[in-house]
């Protein structure tokens, strides 16, 4: 039973930080949408910033899995760049959604110091995994562009984040398949 709570927990505060932000939410929030008492949450998450690392932990185990599957399913380094920014595209595409790593990259500086870390994690996860797929189509000879793969992989994962953003902003979805174009025309 707990384990179903503490994700049901999870479940909602994801939603809210992909709707709103982390800090635009509170327990009270979430004890109304799940229907328990807010000292029932703070059972399983002491504080909001256990919640968030929790949180953050879980979007890195889920992001892990989405990577994995993408290496999985085509060895085609810009079908592996298309399907990453997919899965961007996916959440705003259902509800307007951002990405929980945009959501809690806006907030930083207010995120408590165990958010923070993971908030990093994630963004090293994916500009890692960028990283590999970009040297893999270079010795493929499928991309070409000049400087390093792992500057290139940053400028990718800022080009999807800050078109995440602006996409929500106009409730656009489009937005991040023109960023798609653009990024595969600077790598190929």
């Amino acid at each position: 039973m707990s384990n179903e709570v503490s994700d049901k927990i999870l479940d909602v505060a994801l939603d809210y930080i992909m709707g709103r932000g982390y800090k635009a939410f509170s327990y009270k929030d979430i004890s109304k949408e799940i229907g328990i008492k807010t000292s029932s949450i703070h059972y399983y998450f002491p504080t909001k910033g256990d919640l968030g690392k929790t949180l953050a932990q879980r979007f890195f185990q889920y992001l892990t899995e989405a990577l994995e599957l993408i290496d999985e399913t085509t060895e085609d380094p810009k079908e592996k760049i298309r399907k990453f920014i997919h899965i961007f595209y996916e959440n705003l595409k259902s509800g307007n959604r951002a990405c929980p790593v945009a959501m809690l990259t806006s907030d930083y500086e207010n995120l408590p110091e165990e958010v923070k870390r993971e908030v990093i994690n994630l963004i090293q996860l994916q500009e890692t995994w960028l990283t590999k797929v970009l040297e893999s189509g270079i010795r493929k000879k499928v991309f070409k562009f000049s400087g390093k793969p792992e500057d290139k992989a940053k400028a990718i994962f800022s080009a999807i984040e800050g078109a995440t953003i602006a996409s929500r902003a106009f409730s656009d979805a489009g937005r991040i398949l023109i960023t798609e174009d653009l990024i595969m025309q600077s790598i190929t």
